[in-house]
């Protein structure tokens, strides 16, 4: 190759070899800021998207524990077959201690409705105001002890 094909090979590469900015220097072809800038900004996206994704894991850990909280009390969904669907509702705390206690209400008063007929109305008062009294004393006492009283 003549001298003449190399300066045009490398005007066809840098455009204007007298410009300023050419597109490969033939002694340094790396452009060391650039590849810098662009490391640079690679370290900076990587941090960025760690740390979103570091709140987003937190931020579901908290709604997945209220969650977990808020199915416990109020009752879930449990699904039955493939899919999800059909599903059936499994009661929650509130669910069973109210149902329990209506439960054993109801079986109390018919009970005494059964075996003692028209006197079953006071002793279904007194069974009520009996649990009422036993509640009222119980709240006491935790209170006190959780006051700082005997």
């Amino acid at each position: 190759m003549s001298s003449s094909g190399d300066s045009g090979l490398l005007e066809f590469i840098n455009g204007d070899t007298s410009g300023t900015n050419p597109i490969v220097d033939a002694s340094n072809p790396v452009n060391w800021g650039k590849l810098g800038k662009a490391i640079f900004t690679s370290v900076i996206a990587t941090v960025v998207a760690g740390v979103t994704d570091f709140i987003s894991a937190g931020a579901d850990a908290f709604v997945s524990i209220v969650g977990g909280f808020a199915g416990f009390i109020e009752g879930w969904e449990e699904p039955l077959g493939a899919g999800g669907r059909p599903t059936v509702d499994s009661p929650g705390f509130i669910e069973l201690t109210i149902g329990a206690i209506g439960t054993a209400y109801s079986n109390a008063f018919a009970f005494s409705t059964s075996n003692f007929g028209i006197l079953s109305l006071p002793i279904n008062v007194a069974i009520v105001l009996a649990s009422v009294y036993v509640l009222s004393v119980g709240l006491q006492a935790a209170a006190a002890r959780l006051i700082g009283g005997g």
